[in-house]
């Protein structure tokens, strides 16, 4: 079923049919991915930061190698995002490089070859690019966390300072559109961190959460999609105790939201409170808080941090707690009552905090927190128990699941080691003798 909408004059068809949830399979868990896309950055800044293809085949004479690079003009960058989801066979890949505000686009059909077919221009009025939204149509969706001027909280000093905002791009890079999330009185910027896409309702859901800068302001933003309206700048609420007192923080950088399968979202908080919005095509949407993760110690509110970037399964919310250095997998069958089924500590102090799954099978990569970014670790998730494990058919049997960024050899030269923050599993290319029809 195709709908049709206008903005700025020109008709734009849209497929009405919800689009996967960010995070969620594309497909059976029935043909393991070969190959894991690595965005990474030279460790000490002397070399260009990289794509990275990881060989990931279980029974591979060369599983946990690199078998290609590829370096996109960059130094000291810090490369930071791409798309949560691989996008379908032949799209281009979206993902960004930080400090150099660029957006690349990477072209995987040959994979493990690859090649950076663009890098996108900014839209008039907003800088540095952070997120990214695939839409039923092949678009894709661009928040941005900064723009020109002075930040509203006379504190920051950062400049640019201003508001974020979103733009639309289509499939091979083309500037559609873009609009300001500034919200006039507010005391801190809007910094769009995440988003989520609900086309069939003229719909998106926007969260704000700070990067490199000093504030951002606790709310999200529902946003009309056929006009880039803006409809709704909504306080994330405090969190609550079980006996009803306050929990602070919970509600401190609205983070990372997913669609759930009864239509509301869930989010989390980087301060590990989980809230649910509902009603978000009406007039009267509605953010209330459900669930806060406990840390490692939970009489410190200091390991009660770094609730990240989720991946969901089904029912299990997979989610890396980086200052707690675990994994947590919660039942999210009823979103309104989240509750813990399992938690893995991870070895080696590692600060979890990027999460991604193959969709061919039951692994799931997890990159580390900013700044504390090693190598990436390889974990299996049951489907069932929701608990999750190393993958013992990658590393060592010292370091098993875990793939060294430091301690590997560079196709494109030896530029000596590199950390990595975001990876997604990828398909073997159309001509590659891995290729599964």
């Amino acid at each position: 079923m195709i709908r049709t909408m206008l903005y700025g004059g020109v008709a734009i068809a849209l497929s009405v049919l919800a689009p996967p949830a960010i995070g969620y399979a594309q497909g059976s868990p029935s043909s393991p991915s070969p190959y894991l896309l690595v965005l990474a950055a030279d460790a000490d800044g002397q070399g260009e930061d990289f794509f990275a293809v990881i060989d990931v085949a279980a029974n591979s004479p060369t599983v946990g190698k690199v078998v290609s690079t590829r370096p996109f003009g960059h130094k000291k960058s810090m490369p930071h995002h791409m798309e949560y989801v691989l996008p379908e066979r032949g799209h281009l890949v979206f993902a960004n490089a930080h400090h150099a505000e660029a957006t690349m686009l990477l072209d995987v059909s040959q994979a493990p070859a690859l090649k950076v077919a663009k890098s996108l221009p900014l839209p008039n009025g907003l800088r540095f690019p952070h997120d990214y939204a695939r839409l039923p149509t092949g678009n894709v969706l661009v928040g941005f966390l900064r723009s020109p001027g002075k930040s509203p909280a006379p504190d920051e000093t950062v400049d640019p300072g201003g508001h974020g905002g979103i733009a639309e791009y289509t499939a091979d890079g083309r500037l559609l559109r873009s609009a300001s999330a500034a919200v006039d009185g507010l005391a801190k910027p809007v910094r769009i961190y995440a988003m989520v896409p609900l086309i069939e309702q003229d719909r998106i859901v926007t969260t704000s959460a700070r990067m490199m800068e000093k504030h951002s302001a606790n709310v999200i933003q529902i946003w009309r999609y056929s006009d880039f309206k803006l409809l709704k700048t909504i306080a994330v609420p405090a969190g609550k105790k079980v006996d009803g007192s306050a929990l602070d923080w919970a509600n401190e950088m609205p983070f990372g939201p997913r669609l759930m399968a009864d239509g509301s979202i869930l989010m989390n908080s980087y301060m590990c409170g989980f809230y649910r919005i509902t009603g978000i095509a009406t007039e009267d949407p509605k953010v209330a808080h459900v669930y806060d993760i406990q840390g490692s110690d939970p009489a410190s509110l200091n390991t009660r941090v770094g609730c990240s970037v989720p991946v969901v399964i089904g029912s299990h919310w997979i989610m890396p707690v980086a200052w707690s250095e675990m994994v947590v997998t919660l039942d999210v069958s009823d979103p309104s009552s989240p509750r813990e089924i399992a938690r893995l500590a991870m070895p080696d102090k590692f600060a979890a905090h990027w999460a991604a799954r193959d969709p061919g099978s039951n692994r799931i990569v997890i990159g580390a927190e900013t700044e504390k970014e090693r190598g990436l670790f390889v974990l299996l998730h049951d489907p069932v128990s929701g608990a999750l494990s190393l993958d013992r058919s990658i590393g060592t049997a010292a370091a098993p699941g875990y793939i060294d960024m430091a301690g590997l050899n560079w196709p494109h030269g030896k530029s000596g080691g590199a950390i990595a923050h975001a990876a997604l599993f990828m398909p073997a290319g159309k001509n590659d003798d891995r290729n599964a029809k």
